[in-house]
């Protein structure tokens, strides 16, 4: 193990700008309407921890309202609205407002609970797919112009519950790992528009009404099709979920 470290080590590897840390934090609540409609808002402050010698300092908060609608036991149809603000300098902030629409795909199909208005997942596994695409529209304090991209997003996940039969029995800690491509339609003057996100982490269900995972996120990116994608920043993500 030693001589392969030392090995590691010696491999010739290219210089890229280091990345930064962040800490992120979610706090999620939904609303069961019906056996087919939830409604949410998620609120998501996130902060930079450590940045290379030089970087400004940047903060954000990031709100969501958004409607599920639940088309059979295959497959979602998702609204969102998400309304954000940036301070990325001390004398610049920024303010984004970005409609998204899409749908998850249920790859291992899903049950109808008939008691509660949640779904439960018909194996142990539970592996999904969220397809969205996003029209973001930001907007600067300064002089500099508006920035408006479209661009799609895909990520996949998967769940496995560890203590448990099922990720949605109470008292279950499951694992969560999923993975996301950002990929902008045309070609955006925004930095790192296009990119690649790895989460993995750990999660816990107290009860169908509260939930809460620590996942730690990989972003990796580039800013031009032409370039290879490079890690940009690694973040630790908190999240809280509340359930009606």
């Amino acid at each position: 193990m030693a001589g392969a470290a030392i090995v590691f080590l010696l491999i010739p590897r290219p210089v890229h700008a280091q990345p930064d840390l962040q800490l992120w934090t979610a706090f999620k609540f939904q609303w069961n309407k019906s056996h087919r409609m939830t409604l949410g808002v998620e609120a998501e402050p996130k902060v930079l921890v450590w940045a290379p010698a030089g970087e400004p300092q940047w903060a954000t908060l990031d709100v969501t309202p958004s409607v599920d609608y639940k088309w059979g036991p295959w497959l979602d149809a998702v609204g969102e609205l998400m309304v954000g603000r940036t301070r990325q300098t001390d004398h610049l902030n920024s303010s984004e407002l970005t409609p998204r629409v899409g749908f998850r795909f249920h790859l291992l199909s899903n049950l109808r609970n008939q008691v509660s208005r949640e779904r439960l997942p018909k194996r142990r596994l539970v592996l999904r797919n969220f397809l969205r695409l996003e029209y973001r529209n930001l907007y600067y304090s300064t002089d500099e112009p508006e920035s408006h991209t479209l661009r799609l997003r895909n990520r996949l996940e998967t769940l496995w519950p560890i203590n448990r039969h099922k990720i949605t029995d109470d008292g279950v800690t499951y694992l969560s790992a999923d993975w996301e491509w950002f990929m902008p339609v045309d070609d955006p003057a925004e930095r790192y528009a296009s990119r690649q996100r790895t989460r993995t982490g750990v999660g816990y269900r107290r009860s169908a009404a509260w939930s809460f995972a620590a996942l730690f996120v990989w972003n990796r990116s580039r800013n031009t099709v032409d370039e290879p994608f490079t890690t940009s920043d690694y973040a630790i993500d908190l999240a809280m979920k509340r359930v009606w």
